[in-house]
């Protein structure tokens, strides 16, 4: 690590205690904005058809400018490694940029699409898995209908001969969501303490600076 220096995080899905865990940490962050293309929508009612008209507006090419332009941002803050991290469709974006983009390290929380692809262009999770260029960890929920526990076991095959730096955990009591916002009917405090504990070692341990 550079002396006085902190290794710097790019997460894709934020929020306030998240960004205020990561600063404890000691890691600056940035969160691109993956929507800016349209009218800056929020969706605070819960329905997701709505907020899947939005979703499907995104596109490989896009998604690779916003998240290539935050990791050049961080990289011009002094950082010599990064980081992505990111919950649910994050947490998707997260595997495939572990194994298409140039970046030291990755966090993936309950990402779905691992048998096929969420938008054309961007890799499956178990496609990812087979390419993958840095350190992943991969953590997923037992009781979470958008990862079939046959796709993460999968997974967990691809990358034991060939990933010895990266690993996938399931807790298998939980549901999706279980881990960032305590105020979700799914969140677990338990598991969710103990992923975020091996979230922080796994990012200790990779995002040494030399």
């Amino acid at each position: 690590m550079r002396s006085g220096a902190s290794p710097r995080l790019l997460p894709i899905s934020s929020s306030a205690w998240l960004a205020g865990w990561l600063a404890g940490c000691g890691y600056i962050t940035a969160a691109p904005h993956l929507y800016h293309r349209i009218e800056d929508p929020v969706v605070t009612d819960g329905k997701f058809k709505k907020a899947r008209r939005y979703h499907d507006t995104l596109t490989a090419k896009g998604l690779t400018f916003d998240i290539e332009s935050a990791l050049t941002w961080i990289r011009a803050q002094g950082a010599q490694k990064v980081a992505i991290m990111g919950f649910s469709m994050g947490g998707t974006l997260a595997v495939w940029a572990a194994a298409t983009l140039r970046i030291d390290a990755a966090v993936t929380f309950y990402g779905a699409s691992l048998a096929s692809p969420r938008w054309p262009g961007i890799l499956s999770g178990i496609d990812a898995a087979r390419v993958l260029k840095t350190p992943w960890l991969g953590i997923y929920a037992g009781k979470d209908a958008s990862t079939p526990a046959r796709d993460i076991q999968q997974m967990r095959e691809i990358l034991t001969p060939k990933t010895t730096q990266s690993a996938v955990i399931v807790y298998p009591k939980v549901r999706h969501g279980f881990a960032l916002d305590p105020d979700l009917p799914h969140h677990a405090a338990d598991e969710a303490t103990d992923a975020f504990a091996r979230t922080a070692l796994f990012l200790k341990t990779h995002l040494r600076e030399t």
